[in-house]
């Protein structure tokens, strides 16, 4: 897998399947301003649209607005309630400033009267503040999550499109000889009108279920149909990804989790002060009459929507109508364009119900448009109130139960559970993509962008051969390394799988290889959560003290190193891993392994008193290990031989005991290994997000120092999170210690608010990671001449370190996220050890955002 974040992966692989499908038209960029013709006040939430097509915004509180597109029409139109529409000509292709001067149309409003004012906006005796606030007040009344207990049913369909799909494209002739499908199922949208073409279509029926005391809802997803990437995207990875993407949102939370960010909504406690609210007219929806309240952002880089209440007028102070938008100035990465509409429904003349909820995204990769469509509509009906189900129907503690033959529902089930019938166009959806699965110049494509994305290149129907990353490397020991293998997929067997692998160095003149088997005993072993057992050999080097989840420390990048990496260990490992999870976020995880390590380049393993040392100058242990692990709600994107866990708010809890056995097989040491590990995620609304780690262990036992504690370091040029970036390999041995990880991921939250930084929607991570540890004198070289010396530079010098006077490794870091979208910077600083032997600078500056551990940000 190539050494970056996995939505990067993701946004990687659409970037280059939108190259084939979109050719870009000149861009026409309208901007201006929209004010009253007799004050000259700003008028906000004026629509502003090309006449003839259905691309279009809407005026800031400012009256400003901003439009780009490459379907542009001849004439631009802005239209407000109480005023005369206007129609100007706009030249396509250029970038031209146009300001509206409106009339005053002479209607007069029922209920509400709107008085221009020239006086700046404050929430003081302001009419709209006053509305807003009676809408929080109410809103724990109102919500459905005041009933003791509700049902209902849910469908839901999610649509991915590729969008901008031009009609010069069209005309290609090599299109028209493999894709004729694809030219007859071309679309418009109708958020901006772009044309789309499907690519992707996802339905799930479930029956969802609430009791408020305790707090208990669940969702049982009877069916799930879903077409698109068959056999280049894991279908259930997939899955996680458009949940993570489109998660359900509720109006009356506090904080609304979209697109990886946690927005303020506009019936917050805190909406006064981060919106400007508007009372723009009263109205009528579906025979209710409405006050119809506009908001946008006080600051249009903050995390919060513009967009429209519907309050109905009366003193319960329901919204029945929601319709929200993002600013265009908001930092958040591709989304050209966002809608969301829900609506509600009243039940026994009391209580309203969310029934229909629909949210559409626009994705551009590139400022010319090309990009894809995105769109999610939920129906919600059947509601039943105060009629409580089992006790085991709550108890459950996954939030989602997904039956076991939900994607086996034939289509009598999806006629009984879709609201609508479906329409012929959307039948031809599911034609359409199924049929351009089977296009021989589709799957070319697929294959070359899957290769690029995963490193990974298929070889027929069974066999894929990779990763290309980690082809050809280099190190100290090895000097210049080959390596190349295999692995099967699930066309050969879906609960089976092989990986292989060869290299060998030029160096050392050493071959390396890995063979190994899984079994799963679900049906297939990409599905989640896992129960499987696999058996591996494998005979390899690696660095003392790495362990890099998801990352080969032969991967090509990580071959650029400071300071020396002349030390390693080879290592030859017979290992039974066997894991079960349940849906419950509980698993556990036995392993044996058999592991013969020794030193290879300058390393040494060498005691003070050669004549009485127990040990030789190998190491041979036999471990058993138990992992125990609680993760509730965590969801993972599955890929073809990795995961990748979606964080939430949920802490993740693990435990591990580790057992060194001697003379039962083949070990030579006894000891005990206890480690303990907690993360945990803090979302802060409008300052981003906390992810913070604590991490304890102590090892029980005489052993030598490769099997101590060695923390997890970094001599790369690039970022790890996981790892200490300021630390060298071996530098600090303990059989005691503990360590803090904190990183703050600000989502520009100070950024955007600097006039220079703002326009580039940069954003700021600082973190700090600290590291303590103990070295018992049963374990200090210093105090057991028999045991191993600790390694020493060439002039004899100790490299590695006790922890000295209490005093703890530190290092702190500050840097900037997403710049060009996917890149990240950070400057670090090494805080204490600052004497030590062979560390280099104090100072370091790294990048890429590579995530040793796996973690994914949505």
């Amino acid at each position: 897998m190539l050494p970056i974040q996995f939505k990067h992966i993701m946004l990687s692989f659409l970037l280059a399947l939108t190259s084939v499908f979109a050719m870009a038209q000149d861009i026409t960029i309208v901007k201006g301003n929209v004010t009253d013709e007799v004050t000259g006040e700003p008028l906000p939430f004026v629509n502003i649209t090309f006449v003839g097509a259905n691309i279009g915004t809407t005026t800031d509180f400012d009256g400003n607005y901003f439009l780009e597109t490459q379907w542009a029409k001849p004439k631009l139109l802005a239209s407000f309630i109480g005023y005369k529409t206007d129609t100007v000509r706009v030249t396509s292709g250029k970038t031209q400033t146009i300001n509206f001067k409106l009339n005053p149309a002479g209607i007069t409003m029922e209920a509400v009267d709107i008085v221009a004012t020239k006086e700046r906006y404050r929430n003081k005796d302001n009419p709209a503040v006053d509305l807003i606030k009676q809408v929080i007040d109410h809103k724990d009344q109102n919500r459905k999550e005041a009933l003791d207990f509700y049902e209902y049913k849910k469908y839901e369909k999610i649509e991915i499109d590729l969008n901008n799909i031009t009609e010069d494209f069209l005309e290609k002739g090599w299109l028209k000889k493999h894709f004729q499908i694809v030219i007859d199922n071309i679309d418009t949208s109708e958020v901006n009108g772009k044309p789309f073409l499907p690519i992707y279509l996802r339905e799930t029926a479930s029956n969802v279920y609430y009791r408020k005391n305790p707090k208990s809802e669940k969702e049982y997803q009877s069916g799930v149909k879903q077409t698109g990437f068959e056999g280049y995207v894991d279908e259930d990875g997939m899955s996680f990804l458009m949940d993570k993407l489109y998660q359900d949102i509720d109006i009356y939370d506090n904080n609304i989790n979209l697109l990886s960010n946690q927005f303020t909504s506009p019936i917050s406690t805190l909406a006064p002060t981060i919106y400007k609210f508007f009372i723009i007219d009263t109205t009528e929806v579906n025979g209710h009459e409405c006050i119809n309240l506009g908001f946008t952002p006080r600051n249009k880089l903050d995390f919060a929507f513009t967009g429209n209440l519907f309050i109905i007028n009366d003193s319960s102070y329901n919204v029945i109508k929601v319709s929200l938008g993002v600013p265009k100035q908001i930092n958040i990465n591709f989304v050209k364009d966002l809608s969301l509409e829900q609506e509600f429904t009243q039940y026994n003349d009391s209580v309203w119900m969310l029934t229909r909820d629909k949210l559409i995204i626009d994705y551009n990769f590139s400022r010319k448009g090309r990009g894809f469509y995105g769109k999610k509509d939920v129906t919600f009906s059947d509601y039943e109130f105060n009629k409580p189900q089992p006790d085991s129907t709550y108890n459950r503690v996954e939030k989602i139960i997904k039956e076991e033959d939900a994607k086996e529902k034939d289509d009598e089930f999806w006629d009984t559970a879709r609201p609508d019938t479906l329409t012929q166009s959307e039948k031809d959806v599911y034609v359409m993509i199924d049929s351009v699965q089977n296009i021989k110049a589709f799957r070319r494509f697929m294959d070359i962008t899957m290769l690029l994305v995963s490193g990974w290149q298929k070889v027929g129907p069974y066999l894929e051969v990779g990763p290309i990353t980690a082809f050809y490397s280099f190190n100290d020991v090895e000097g210049f390394r080959l390596r190349g293998g295999f692995r099967t997929t699930p066309g050969l067997k879906k609960n089976m799988f092989f990986d292989t692998y060869l290299a060998y160095g030029f160096k050392d003149k050493e071959f390396k290889y890995l063979l190994a088997y899984t079994y799963s005993f679900n049906k297939e072993y990409l599905t989640n959560p896992q129960h499987k057992i696999t058996a591996t050999y494998q005979r390899e080097t690696n660095f003392p003290g790495q362990d890099l989840q998801f990352l080969n420390d032969d991967n090509f990048l990580l071959s650029f190193r400071r300071g020396n990496s002349n030390r390693m260990l080879f290592y030859d490992s017979y290992k039974l891993d066997y894991i079960h999870e349940s849906q419950s976020g509980f698993s556990y995880n036995f392993v044996y392994e058999n592991k013969l390590q020794r030193p290879v380049g300058i390393l040494e393993f060498a005691s003070g008193d050669t004549a009485n040392t127990q040990y030789s100058n190998n190491i041979q242990t036999d471990n058993v290990s138990v992992n125990l692990r609680f993760a509730p709600n965590e969801q993972f994107y599955q890929g073809k031989n990795f995961r990748l866990p979606l964080y939430n708010k949920y802490p993740i809890f693990q435990l591990r005991y580790t057992q060194g056995l001697k003379d039962v097989i083949q070990g030579d040491i006894e000891y005990y290994r206890l480690s303990g590990n907690i993360f945990k995620r803090f979302y802060l609304a409008q300052l981003g997000f906390t992810d913070t780690e604590l991490e304890g262990g102590k090892i029980f036992g005489k052993v030598p120092f490769p099997l101590l504690n060695m923390p997890q370091a970094n001599q790369s040029f690039f970022l790890q999170e996981a790892s200490f970036n300021m630390m060298n390999f071996m530098e600090f041995m303990s059989d005691e210690y503990v360590s803090l990880k904190v990183t703050h991921n600000f989502n520009g939250a100070i950024f955007n608010r600097i006039p220079l930084f703002k326009h580039l929607k940069l954003r700021e991570v600082v973190s700090c990671k600290v590291l303590y540890g103990r070295l018992t004198d049963r374990n200090d070289p210093a105090q057991n001449p028999d045991l191993f010396r600790f390694p020493a530079n060439d002039d004899g010098v100790p490299i590695t370190y006790k922890f000295e006077n209490a005093v703890p490794y530190i290092e702190a870091s500050a840097g900037v996220a997403n710049i060009f979208k996917i890149l990240r910077i950070e400057l670090l600083q090494r805080v204490t050890y600052l004497d030590n032997q062979d560390i280099g600078s104090t100072f370091g500056v790294k990048g890429l955002g590579i995530r040793a551990k796996g973690k994914v940000d949505f």
